[in-house]
């Protein structure tokens, strides 16, 4: 597209829109494409990471970890928040598309020269000096990434969520096949590093194919300026949010080692590839969507309960579930090395219910420009984990898990409050969305967990060749799960029982 059409707004205004049927079908048809982008994304992700798990050291897991703990935070400062005023900007031109460009990879930049002169010290001050030149060539990542995120933006802005899929799984296929085979030729760490290059070039390749905008020259200070100043609480926001969820990795590193940095990090990854599966094609899809209907409280309130409920029925069962079974689950997956993990796992899989409320919250108030919420949001919880992983390193990586699960319970009123005074959306509103899904998986739950002895026992007697028992025991337990649950939905839900015959019915 060409430059000059951004002027003229081809991308339609916000004004007026309410949660109608053209947005409703709107919202399924992206919630349906990043559903595709995130099953496949996440699918191909976790064969990928369990590949490099088994082939790679715990110590090459955990020091990549650290890098990308330090790459995170440029990447978010070297955004700034630009590009996601893409979505919230009412009626776009040539000035403000430009001035995001153009600002964000003066930026970018910036973060990445900084990267190259403080990554020995970083790496000195973690006592694991083999991240140093690994961290300094990751760092070409932030720039590179410049190149397409205003573009992905602009095609996003249109509910374009078909070609994020797209992109999505041809980068994944590249870089993580790459990984894998440079692991295999024994490049160890360096494999991971391998992966973010090659992954971002290519999701720069296809985002610019996907939205052909040339970027002009037509920056503006007075935008640039503007922009800043609404983002900035957004930004120090995100930053803030990076350090609650890694500073436990940075305590683990600096207190136990690299080791148990990579135990950790397997496992919050594997819970984080399972919630983000569930929950993140409906958050993705809930900047837009709630950004639009931000004016009408009621709509906000029928938009917002619309999408948490459908989250809920999927991430809810899937964290449950897999907490009960994660012992069990993740050294099969990954291998006997990565047992103390699954241990972790089960603890993190606690997070369910603040998980799903939380990854809601935050677009609910960034739709309302309640950056100053979810601000004091952020430090409160910084400082909780801080003060909750301090206090728990001295005891072990079990521990600091166990901390990280308090720290988000206790947080829970505070951003149940603050939605409640911004949006009016209260917690009888979101419980009545989700309460359904929420009890049939605390039963699918109860279950696994008292059959879960008898299935081992009856694998271990039956005289199953060694080896596949244990795999044998999880695949029971998954469909075990899965038709509990189903039930107790069915029982529980007026809803998913009409879906359900709808469903039968078309398949007859």
């Amino acid at each position: 597209m060409a430059t000059d059409s951004v002027a003229t707004s081809p991308h339609g205004s916000h004004r007026g829109a309410r949660f109608d049927h053209q947005l409703r079908r709107q919202s399924k048809h992206s919630v349906g494409w990043t559903i595709v982008r995130f099953a496949s994304d996440q699918l191909f992700s976790f064969v990928v990471f369990v590949l490099l798990a088994r082939l790679l050291t715990r110590a090459d897991i955990g020091a990549f970890a650290l890098m990308a703990i330090f790459a995170e935070v440029f990447r978010t400062m070297s955004t700034a928040g630009l590009v996601q005023t893409v979505a919230r900007e009412r009626e776009l031109s040539d000035a403000f598309v430009d001035t995001v460009y153009r600002s964000h990879m003066a930026f970018s930049l910036a973060a990445c020269a900084i990267i190259l002169v403080f990554a020995h010290p970083f790496a000195a001050f973690m006592d694991a000096p083999q991240i140093a030149v690994p961290l300094q060539v990751l760092s070409v990542v932030l720039p590179l990434s410049a190149l397409g995120q205003t573009h992905m933006a602009l095609r996003l802005r249109e509910f374009g969520h078909k070609t994020t899929a797209l992109r999505s799984v041809v980068s994944g296929i590249g870089g993580g096949g790459t990984a894998v085979a440079a692991a295999l030729m024994g490049f160890g760490l360096w494999s991971l590093v391998i992966q973010r290059i090659l992954t971002e070039i290519i999701s720069v390749v296809l985002s610019r194919h996907a939205y052909r905008w040339k970027p002009g020259w037509n920056w503006r200070w007075a935008v640039l300026k503007r922009n800043l100043g609404i983002n900035g609480s957004l930004t120090a926001m995100q930053l803030v949010y990076i350090f609650m969820s890694r500073m436990q990795e940075l305590v683990i590193g600096n207190v136990i080692g690299v080791v148990a940095v990579g135990i950790y990090r397997t496992a919050w990854r594997t819970v984080d590839i399972i919630s983000g599966g569930a929950i993140r094609p409906f958050t993705t899809v809930a900047t837009q969507t709630l950004a639009r209907v931000k004016d009408d409280r009621a709509e906000l309130a029928r938009a917002y309960q619309w999408m948490i409920s459908k989250a809920s029925a999927i991430s809810f069962p899937a964290l449950v579930g897999f907490g009960v079974l994660a012992p069990d689950a993740v050294p099969v997956v990954f291998g006997e090395k990565w047992a103390d993990a699954g241990d972790l796992a089960q603890i993190f899989a606690f997070m369910a219910l603040p998980f799903t409320l939380n990854q809601f919250a935050s677009p609910s108030l960034g739709a309302l420009g309640a950056s100053r919420g979810l601000l004091f949001i952020a430090l409160a919880q910084l400082g909780l984990t801080a003060v909750f992983t301090l206090l728990a390193a001295p005891y072990g990586v079990m521990a600091v898990a166990a901390a990280f699960v308090a720290r988000a319970y206790v947080m829970l009123p505070v951003q149940i409050f603050f939605l409640k005074r911004v949006s009016g959306i209260g917690f009888q509103q979101t419980w009545s969305a989700i309460w359904q899904p929420f009890t049939a998986s605390i039963a699918m739950g109860a279950v696994l967990y008292a059959i879960r002895p008898a299935m081992a026992a009856v694998a271990q007697e039956a005289g199953i060749p060694l080896g596949t028992g244990p795999l044998i025991a999880l695949l029971a337990g998954v469909a075990i799960g899965v038709m509990v649950y189903g039930l107790a939905l069915l029982s529980l839900s007026p809803f998913w029982r009409a879906q359900a015959v709808k469903t039968f019915r078309k398949v007859r």
